[in-house]
């Protein structure tokens, strides 16, 4: 039996989460040398943030959602610029 710490989360909460989670983990990425995991994460929490934006009635939440997708991808695409253009192919 597991035990719950309150109601269960609406999809909304579930994916406002999950783009927190994915930002943590572009961070940690990020601070470890892993650039294109880092990108990864960014970008997938910019889609999740905008999809929230698209069905938000609120002004301000759905400012905080396109102004931290824009943020996420802001960091993908300097992390992309930082990337050496002439990797070695495995």
């Amino acid at each position: 039996m597991q035990a719950t710490s309150g109601p269960p989360m609406s999809r909304t909460q579930k994916l406002r989460w999950y783009a927190g989670q994915l930002i943590t983990d572009a961070v940690n990425d990020e601070k470890g040398g892993s650039s294109e995991s880092a990108i990864s994460h960014y970008l997938q929490a910019a889609d999740i943030l905008l999809l929230l934006a698209k069905v938000e009635e609120n002004y301000n939440a759905w400012k905080h959602y396109t102004d931290t997708a824009a943020q996420c991808q802001k960091k993908a695409k300097a992390l992309i610029a930082l990337k050496p253009k002439d990797e070695p192919v495995a």
